[in-house]
């Protein structure tokens, strides 16, 4: 199988996954995954160690996430990991570079290439702590394994579990915490620069 053909089943998938979400906050999502673009391209392989989560957790997944989660651990070994965050910049602790990663299939460096819309596959080991931060494009994170706590503005952490849908408006402050468990999270971004660097003020 060629590599773009690999890649249409990651993005149908992707495509498939958002299209039949029931959740409200998925809905304002749906026009932008249906009419994304046409420009696909290859993207180098790369790796971070706590991608190797994904085979751990797959079997951990709700029946919602199976399908999706199993077509990302079948491409694992070829999809582009990465991070948004560089040790220099100092934005977030150490144990974060060490235990996240996302690899994105839409977006501006996705092997769909697309203006309108970004979407993925996040993993946060356990342990970590993503301070609060924010940027101009309204987000959606559906958990899909594991569970994490999410904090908005000034108020009190909230647990949230796999299933979960949490919706992140233009510039809220937000973070999240990871216990004693990884979470893989199916993220989408719509509406600004879709690879803004966050802003942690």
């Amino acid at each position: 199988m060629s590599v773009q053909l690999q890649d249409l089943e990651l993005l149908d998938a992707v495509r498939d996954f958002t299209l039949q979400h029931p959740h409200p906050a998925i809905a304002g999502f749906k026009a932008g995954m249906r009419d994304w673009g046409d420009r696909w391209r290859a993207v180098e392989a790369t790796r971070l160690p706590v991608t190797e989560i994904l085979e751990q957790v797959v079997a951990a997944g709700t029946p919602a996430a199976q399908g999706l989660l199993n077509c990302f651990l079948r491409h694992n070994p070829r999809l582009h990991w990465e991070q948004s965050y560089r040790k220099q910049d100092g934005l977030v602790p150490q144990a974060m570079l060490d235990g996240y990663a996302f690899a994105e299939i839409l977006g501006q460096r996705g092997p769909f290439v697309s203006d309108r819309i970004r979407a993925g596959l996040a993993i946060w080991g356990p342990d970590i702590d993503y301070p609060q931060h924010r940027h101009e494009a309204v987000e959606a994170y559906v958990l899909l394994a594991g569970s994490a706590y999410f904090r908005f503005d000034d108020g009190a952490e909230q647990l949230r579990l796999a299933d979960d849908v949490v919706y992140v408006e233009a510039n809220r402050r937000h973070g999240l915490r990871t216990g004693a468990e990884p979470v893989v999270i199916f993220y989408l971004w719509q509406g600004g620069d879709l690879r803004q660097t966050s802003r942690f003020d």
